[in-house]
C-alpha cells in the first residue's frame, strides 16, 4: 500500500510525545510509532481519532502516493 502520512510532522509541531498522542486516542506509544514509520496503518476509526486529535481532516494526515491515478478524469 502506498500511503504516506504527516503524523510525525503534526505531533512534533504541537510538541507532543508519542505517549501523549497514544493516551489521547486510546492506544499505546508503540502503535503511534508504527503508524508514523508507516510500518502499520490505522483503521478508519483510529484515523478519525487522530484527525480529531490534531484538528485536521483525515486527508490532511494521510494521502495516497499515487493519488492522481485515482482521480476522476
Amino acid at each position: 500500500m502506498a500511503v504516506r502520512n504527516k503524523l510525525t510532522e503534526y505531533r512534533e509541531q504541537l510538541g507532543y510525545s508519542q505517549k501523549d498522542v497514544g493516551r489521547s486516542v486510546d492506544t499505546d506509544a508503540g502503535c503511534i510509532c508504527r503508524y508514523e514509520r508507516e510500518e502499520r496503518y490505522p483503521n478508519l476509526e483510529m484515523a478519525l481519532r487522530l484527525s480529531t486529535f490534531y484538528g485536521v481532516p483525515v486527508n490532511e494526515l494521510f494521502e495516497l502516493d499515487n493519488a492522481d491515478r485515482y482521480r476522476r478524469a
